[in-house]
């Protein structure tokens, strides 16, 4: 999560068109069915008669974008190593504006956002997600889940409307990692956690409480909607877990923060992020994640990577590299 900066009242909000719908699973997910429980369905034509399946799809829509600084992204990062990897790949090592892609996953009768945005009053140039989804056709009233990856304000707050104190999206239900939940809801939770992170840390934790009554815990491994899983991601929070989309032999994993730079995360698994609450942890996340999405070439969604935040990961030398879709 970046940095807070320019945090802004309620009432602020800006209204976009920016839809970055794209198909994560390219044409073999939209052919695929996904059965009801947890066991990934074979092909649409290849369905035994009489199995209660449902065709499914992934896009990502944006929230906007947010800012932050180089030095709090990598505090530890020698900046001529920091210059001579942006320079070599042929970047800016300027500050860009940087993206935040919901995914929004429709299975069945379902329609499931994975993170909830930001809201109002985070920063000025994010909190667009009611605008993008009803540019996408999905009006907030649609929604029947929302998954949390973890309860940075950035993927959290927007479920809450700043105006009347009432949920975004009322006919949903919630999920978060029960890790997640044991933490960020800490009466004390304020005083386990970085300066910079104290005040969003009593936001989350409200924001958390405020859902309670709708909101259900799980733990990795466990389905959180139908052929959705958590896999756990620790590191960049306790409890941070991703959402593996399984559709026949199709998989997707839709990452939240674990990967969150398309250069950095993958060129340079090994620095240490700002953001990260346990930064050793979160370096051997990224690692054992990057290994696995490789290897088993799977898709992946990313809520900060570019474009539309899906691609595949590839080895590059003793490293890896991002490749969008």
């Amino acid at each position: 999560m970046p940095e807070v900066q320019n945090a802004v009242r309620p009432g602020s909000h800006a209204s976009t068109c920016d839809r970055r719908a794209v198909v994560a699973g390219m044409t073999a997910l939209l052919a695929t069915a996904w059965p009801t429980g947890r066991t990934a369905a074979a092909p649409a034509e290849a369905v035994e008669a009489g199995k209660d399946t449902s065709k499914g799809t992934v896009e990502t829509v944006s929230d906007g974008t947010l800012s932050s600084s180089l030095g709090f992204m990598l505090p530890a990062a020698p900046r001529a190593e920091v210059d001579a990897l942006f320079e070599t790949a042929g970047e800016s090592v300027e500050a860009s504006p940087i993206p935040t892609n919901v995914s929004v996953v429709r299975v069945g009768d379902e329609v499931i956002l994975i993170d909830a945005g930001s809201g109002n009053s985070f920063q000025p140039t994010a909190g667009k997600l009611v605008d993008t989804l009803e540019a996408a056709g999905v009006a907030r009233e649609a929604v029947t889940r929302v998954v949390f990856t973890h309860a940075h304000p950035d993927h959290l707050w927007g479920a809450i409307d700043d105006f009347d104190d009432s949920e975004r999206f009322p006919n949903a239900r919630y999920v978060v990692p029960a890790a997640e939940w044991d933490f960020w809801t800490r009466d004390d939770v304020e005083t386990t956690v970085p300066d910079w992170l104290k005040g969003l840390a009593v936001g989350s934790r409200r924001t958390l409480k405020r859902l309670e009554a709708k909101m259900e815990r799980r733990k990795p491994g466990e389905t959180v909607a139908p052929g959705l899983t958590y896999v756990a991601t620790p590191g960049h929070t306790p409890g941070h877990a991703s959402v593996l989309v399984e559709a026949g032999r199709e998989q997707i994993l839709i990452g939240g923060d674990a990967l969150s730079h398309a250069l950095i995360s993958f060129r340079r698994p090994g620095w240490a992020f700002g953001s990260d609450l346990d930064r050793d942890l979160a370096i051997r996340t990224r690692l054992a994640l990057l290994d696995r999405l490789a290897n088993e070439r799977m898709t992946l969604v990313g809520f900060h990577l570019p474009g539309s935040g899906v691609g595949r990961v590839e080895r590059s030398g003793d490293a890896f590299r991002f490749v969008p879709a």
